[in-house]
């Protein structure tokens, strides 16, 4: 008798479930009871084919998560961005899409006019660290600016959803900052600003934001306590790309 012979006169054969087919393992006696009888309803192969159904599940279940914070957080012109429209700025494209967070640069500033499609390759970016699996808050320096106001309400839940908003800009993964330069400045608006970038510059958190104009510019309207360290904060450590050169 071979090993095999000899393996399987201690074994038990089965039906399995989910094929049909038989097949044999290893029984777990206890007073007589044969425990494992409940555990092998399902040959290795099945055993398999179900694991790996699990896993397709769980990757559906995972991509639509992700689909539905982009159609949450993304609005859906800049969704819809054809990059094969004439008007698209390909070249910038093409410089943002190869950009990645270095040690020494961590942060994206994108300075242009308006039209320049600043905003279309900020979200295309965005939804593909989204779509590798990454959270990301995107928002605007307008947002930023009311969420500081906001912040306190006497009305709870907006006071919350203010909180709630700066937190996520300050913690999220990835940080995409729209519009600079649109934004009243205030007061709060400074320090809740001030905060999120210290807090990002501190902790390594890639951050990308557009502009209108070069950070340098906006010690015009920063109040002078805070103009270098928010300017600062802004330009040191980051990739500039300046399409008003």
């Amino acid at each position: 008798m071979t090993t095999t012979q000899c393996e399987l006169a201690d074994m038990v054969r089965t039906t399995c479930k989910g094929c049909g087919q038989g097949f044999y393992y290893e029984p777990i006696l206890v007073l007589g009871m044969d425990l494992g009888k409940s555990l092998h309803t399902f040959c290795d192969d099945c055993k398999d084919a179900e694991r790996e159904a699990e896993k397709q599940a769980a990757q559906a279940i995972r991509k639509t998560e992700i689909e539905a914070r982009i159609l949450a957080q993304i609005d859906p012109a800049l969704r819809a961005t054809d990059l094969q429209r004439p008007e698209f700025n390909r070249p910038l494209w093409r410089l943002v899409e190869a950009w990645r967070p270095a040690k020494d640069e961590r942060w994206l500033g994108i300075i242009g006019a308006a039209g320049s499609c600043k905003t279309r390759c900020m979200a295309l970016y965005a939804m593909r660290v989204m779509r590798s699996g990454t959270r990301v808050c995107w928002t605007t320096a307008n947002r930023v600016y009311e969420a500081a106001g906001d912040r306190k309400s006497h009305l709870q839940g907006v006071a919350t959803v203010a909180r709630e908003h700066l937190l996520d800009c300050r913690d999220a993964p990835w940080l995409f900052l729209d519009d600079f330069g649109k934004n009243e400045w205030s007061a709060p608006f400074e320090s809740q600003l001030f905060q999120i970038l210290d807090h990002r510059k501190n902790h390594f958190l890639p951050t990308v934001y557009s502009a209108n104009a070069h950070p340098e510019e906006f010690s015009e309207v920063i109040s002078a306590l805070n103009a270098r360290p928010i300017i600062g904060r802004l330009v040191e450590g980051t990739t500039i790309l300046n399409l008003t050169e």
